[in-house]
């Protein structure tokens, strides 16, 4: 990726699992309206990973635009 901030992180809660952290909202990510916490960690690296190219190839495609 570019040297542009990333948009989503994944962030280990406090029982242990993982959240995806939407940073520009300040709050937990959400992929087809549900809350990406409470994940294994695999799962909150591979959904956090998906996010992230989505937003960054939305902001190309605007830039385009």
């Amino acid at each position: 990726m570019s040297g542009r901030a990333l948009r989503f992180e994944c962030i280990m809660e406090p029982n242990g699992r993982w959240m995806v952290w939407d940073k520009k909202l300040d709050l937990p990510a959400q992929f087809s309206a549900l809350a990406l916490i409470g994940l294994c960690h695999l799962e909150a690296i591979s959904l956090c990973d998906l996010l992230n190219e989505t937003d960054t190839a939305d902001v190309r495609q605007n830039r385009a635009s």
